[in-house]
C-alpha cells in the first residue's frame, strides 16, 4: 500500500493564490483531492499545507491535512517533512496543481516502486511547439524504461529530420508525479545536496540521477494540465466547461 502526499502552498509565484482558484464549483486544490481519493492500492491521502483556507476547504474530505512551516524550499520537501513520520513504504507525490491526472495514470507510479527507487510520468509530445517551450520538461529513457535524462531543452535533439518525421514516443514529456520508495525520499530531502545540473536546468530529480538512483518512467495514458500561469487555468476552466 502506498499514501498519497500532495504539498499545497497557498503561495504562488506566477499565478496567485492558484490552489483556490474556484472552476466548476470547486477550487483547483478539491479537483487534485478527489482525482486522488479515486487511485487504488492507497492506504490514504494527505495534504501537507501552510494555509489555514486550503485546511478549511478539506476539512469535509476524507484526508489528513498536516500544517507545514511556509519556508520550504519546494513541494517534494514539504512532502518528506510530512512522510518523515508516516508508516510506509510508498509515498506518492502529487501537486497541488494537477487537477486533470487520471487516477489510473497514479496507480502506475506506486506499481513503479516495485521494481525501483523512484518512479514518475510521461506522455508523447506531439507538437514541435511544446518540443521546443523550455517549461515543457522533456524526458529520455534507456531501453528499459529507466530515465538517461530530464532538461528544459528539446531532447532528443532532432539533427538529420523534421520534428513530424520522427517515430511518435520517442519524444516524451514530463509529467511531474512522482513516486518514491520511503528510504529514497529521506536521503532526496535530508542527506543529498542539490547538485549542479538541477541547479542549473531548476529540475530537482536530477539530483537524484546524478547521486545515481533509477527512475522508473512510466508512459500515461493521457496527457495532463498542472495549473502554472493564467493560460493553463484558462485552459483547465475550457475543460471543465466541456466535460462537465
Amino acid at each position: 500500500m502506498a499514501v498519497i502526499v500532495i504539498p499545497a502552498r497557498e503561495g504562488s509565484t506566477r499565478l496567485k493564490e492558484k490552489l483556490l482558484i474556484k472552476v466548476g464549483g470547486k477550487a483547483v486544490i478539491q479537483w487534485t483531492v478527489e482525482n486522488c481519493l479515486k487511485v487504488p492500492d492507497v492506504e490514504k491521502v494527505v495534504v501537507a499545507t501552510d494555509s489555514e483556507r486550503i485546511a478549511n476547504l478539506l476539512k469535509d474530505y476524507p484526508v489528513e491535512v498536516f500544517m507545514t512551516p511556509s519556508d520550504l524550499n519546494s513541494g517534494s520537501d514539504r512532502v518528506a517533512y510530512v512522510s518523515k513520520n508516516l508508516n510506509t513504504d510508498k509515498v506518492i507525490n502529487v501537486q497541488g496543481d494537477e487537477p486533470l491526472l487520471d487516477p489510473m495514470d497514479i496507480h502506475k507510479v506506486i506499481k513503479g516502486l516495485d521494481n525501483a527507487p523512484v518512479s514518475t510520468l510521461s506522455y508523447p509530445i506531439s507538437s514541435e511547439e511544446e518540443y521546443k517551450n523550455p517549461n515543457v520538461v522533456k524526458v529520455v529513457v534507456n531501453s528499459e524504461g529507466y530515465a538517461l535524462y530530464f532538461s528544459r531543452s528539446p531532447i532528443p535533439y532532432i539533427r538529420d529530420t523534421n520534428f513530424t518525421d520522427i517515430p511518435q514516443g520517442v519524444v516524451k514529456k514530463h509529467i511531474g508525479v512522482y513516486g518514491y520508495r520511503k528510504d529514497t525520499l529521506m536521503d532526496f530531502a535530508y542527506k543529498l545536496k542539490p547538485s549542479v545540473l538541477e541547479q542549473v536546468e531548476k529540475l530537482e530529480q536530477l539530483r537524484l540521477l546524478e547521486n545515481g538512483y533509477r527512475i522508473k518512467v512510466l508512459q500515461a495514458d493521457r496527457d495532463t494540465l498542472g495549473i502554472d500561469t493564467q493560460e493553463d487555468l484558462e485552459r483547465f476552466k475550457t475543460f471543465v466547461s466541456q466535460n462537465g
